[in-house]
């Protein structure tokens, strides 16, 4: 499988009411997971929580990347 090149993926109206999203600024850079919050897009601390050694949070944003990835169609 390889990612499909995408800068941004669809909005993605999650169970828990927020919407996320996944981006990057350029193609060659890695991506990161984002929830709209106050009429922005707001970073969800994937970076974070790796950083915290939060397992559960990144266990959380990784499957939800995942979800989103599939509904988008960003894997090929």
């Amino acid at each position: 499988m390889s990612m499909g090149l995408q800068l941004h993926s669809a909005d993605f109206l999650h169970d828990d009411g927020i919407t996320y999203c996944i981006k990057r600024d350029a193609l060659d850079q890695d991506f990161t997971i984002y929830e709209w919050r106050d009429g922005d897009w707001v970073d969800s601390g994937l970076d974070q929580a790796v950083k915290d050694m939060n397992f559960a949070e990144f266990k959380r944003l990784g499957l939800l990347i995942k979800r989103i990835m599939d509904a988008d169609q960003w894997v090929a």
